[in-house]
């Protein structure tokens, strides 16, 4: 070999190192998202899935080498947290994973108990933070009643207007009509005040007469004075939002006291199947917000399956168990953090903050785009739960579609427990 043919050959070798290195320092790219979840307590039912969906999300794409980020392949890691369902649980989960584990991405959802707290420090810190399962208004909305001001966090879900339209609807369509009496089933949470603080003018100005027991502790071990006010009060609906334990134990103590109403349309905890499973009998009929379904319009990007498909998958993988809202709602957190990772073309937290806030995107729970609030608003229905009397599992039936036509009516309504 010549001098010279050896400081080609060296200088080849040389070449190609850069270029490994190179391909090396281009692949060399992880996205850490810190998942805020309820593992426990009264809430665990919106965290079922986890960390299931996460896998079913994140281990097809690295699987390939990682998402197509400009040009770097970048590694999807997620860490899962548990808000225990409690305003200072998810604080707690919210800080370790902003300031000791230093997680690029924040996702956060089930309820205000879960979100709020997480976005407050993601504001405070700067940190992208995707929400879901959380009223629009229970999140945007501060303790004097106006809009907070985001510049990190976004959030989409269903608005309060839009439930409010939903179940005055809903009753409007209650078969045989009923007497305008309308009991009221709202804690003192987030949720319930919030609820209350715009249900209640809205079905006074049907012309509704409320019997209002008062704003009462989640966790309430006696129900038994609310339900003698609604039978002196002659309610034939109720209406409420409560956590699965909740509503199992009022619904119990209410079918023991000889008290059934025409309807109950119930909110949070009839969201989820294997809550109503525990529920059991008295929950039959039931209705509630239809904030997802398979029944919903939309498909993923970056799994190829529509809500339906997306079901499937879950119970195929996990016999005998049902899939829940929620499910859903992180496949679509995810996709529009996918999405918004590569229009940006980076991880620079700028250029991914200025993405996001630019998300239109078709995702399983419907369209996501957010708007100078910081909130995209999503479609919703009126569910009313049952058995099916050959595969003896709980189905919610779309009943109520007049808000949003898209979501497809799947049954007709029905009076509760009546025969």
């Amino acid at each position: 070999m010549t001098r010279r043919s050896g400081y080609l050959v060296a200088g080849a070798a040389i070449l190609a190192a850069l270029s490994t290195t190179a391909e090396a320092v281009a692949a060399d790219c992880t996205v850490t998202v810190g998942r805020v979840v309820p593992k426990t307590g009264p809430l665990l039912d919106m965290g079922r899935e986890t960390p299931w969906l996460d896998k079913n999300k994140v281990d097809p794409i690295n699987a390939k080498g990682g998402l197509q980020v400009g040009d770097k392949k970048c590694k999807i890691v997620y860490k899962i947290y548990d808000s225990k369902g409690t305003m200072g649980g998810s604080a707690e989960a919210a800080t370790q994973a902003i300031l000791k584990d230093k997680v690029d991405v924040l996702f956060a959802q089930g309820t205000p108990d879960t979100t709020n707290a997480p976005s407050d420090l993601c504001e405070r810190y700067k940190v992208p933070c995707i929400l879901s399962n959380t009223p629009v208004e229970a999140w945007l909305l501060g303790p004097d009643g106006k809009p907070k001001t985001y510049t990190y966090s976004y959030l989409f879900f269903f608005s309060v207007p839009d439930l409010v339209k939903n179940h005055i609807g809903m009753i409007k369509a209650l078969p045989g009509g009923f007497n305008g009496r309308i009991g009221y089933l709202y804690p003192n949470d987030p949720d319930g005040v919030v609820f209350t603080k715009i249900f209640d003018p809205a079905f006074k100005a049907q012309g509704w007469k409320p019997v209002d027991p008062g704003r009462f502790k989640q966790g309430l071990p006696d129900f038994s004075s609310i339900i003698n006010k609604f039978k002196r009060g002659r309610v034939e609906v109720v209406t409420g939002v409560l956590a699965p334990p909740d509503l199992q134990n009022y619904l119990q103590q209410a079918a023991q006291a000889g008290f059934k109403p025409k309807m109950y349309i119930i909110d949070k905890a009839t969201g989820y199947p294997e809550a109503m499973k525990a529920v059991g009998k008295y929950g039959i009929d039931i209705l509630s917000v239809n904030f997802w379904s398979p029944a919903y319009p939309g498909k993923s990007k970056f799994g190829g399956y529509t809500g339906q498909g997306l079901v499937d998958l879950y119970e195929k993988a996990n016999p005998g168990k049902y899939y829940s809202p929620p499910l859903a709602y992180t496949d679509a957190s995810y996709d529009v953090l996918f999405d918004a990772l590569q229009r940006a073309g980076s991880t620079d937290r700028a250029a991914l903050l200025k993405a996001i806030g630019e998300t239109d995107l078709d995702t399983v729970v419907g369209q996501v785009k957010f708007n100078k609030q910081h909130f995209s608003v999503q479609p919703l229905g009126g569910a009313q739960w049952r058995v099916d009397d050959k595969t003896k599992r709980w189905v919610k039936d779309n009943v109520y579609n007049a808000v949003y036509p898209s979501v497809k009516k799947t049954a007709p309504m029905r009076l509760y427990q009546q025969k």
